[in-house]
């Protein structure tokens, strides 16, 4: 299986060294959207920013950059973006 990388991106990174196996690009999108909310519930800032100033930036085993999701695209509807 493929491994890909679920770096935060802002004006700083937070890179992610383990990387998860999954089986596709598919996959690695819906587990990146579930691991972005995972965050927004837990904590109302990231590194002392909103999290809607931060993305979740994919890549692939060679760290190839697949596609980034910023937090505010997928803003959960009941937390407010103001915490």
């Amino acid at each position: 299986m493929p491994r890909y990388y679920f770096d935060l991106v802002d004006d700083k990174t937070v890179f992610d060294k383990k990387g998860v196996s999954l089986a596709n690009e598919s996959e690695a999108r819906s587990y990146a959207e579930s691991f972005a909310r995972e965050l927004m519930q837990e904590k109302g800032k990231l590194l002392g920013e909103s999290w809607l100033a931060w993305s979740v930036e994919v890549s692939n085993g060679q760290f190839k950059r697949l596609f980034r999701i910023p937090f505010s695209e997928i803003a959960l509807p009941d937390y407010p973006s103001s915490k």
